[in-house]
């Protein structure tokens, strides 16, 4: 299981590079940028069950968009709860 932490909006090239390289029982988290994506809820990121996703709580609060994630019943984590998911994973990867 790999953590991958993904930093850029969902229009950069970078998400369609972790969807290629995440697999079954990986975890996405959203950080910084890639909190946009809660604008788009038809993004695959939120379609597929193959993978747990979520969005860093201060990123969103810090863009206006924690409501929006609210709305549409994504996850969130605050910065505890991302200290606990590089625990719970022996690798993780940030893409930039």
């Amino acid at each position: 299981m790999i953590l991958h932490i993904l930093t850029t909006p969902p229009t950069s090239e970078v998400p369609r590079q972790v969807e290629q390289a995440i697999q079954a029982g990986d975890t996405l988290l959203l950080t910084e940028a890639g909190v946009t994506a809660t604008l788009d809820p038809d993004l695959h990121c939120w379609t597929q069950n193959d993978y747990a996703v979520f969005l860093l709580e201060e990123d969103l609060v810090a863009r206006g968009l924690s409501s929006i994630a609210a709305t549409h019943g994504l996850s969130t984590v605050d910065m505890d709860g991302f200290v606990a998911l590089t625990e719970q994973h022996l690798q993780s990867v940030t893409w930039y």
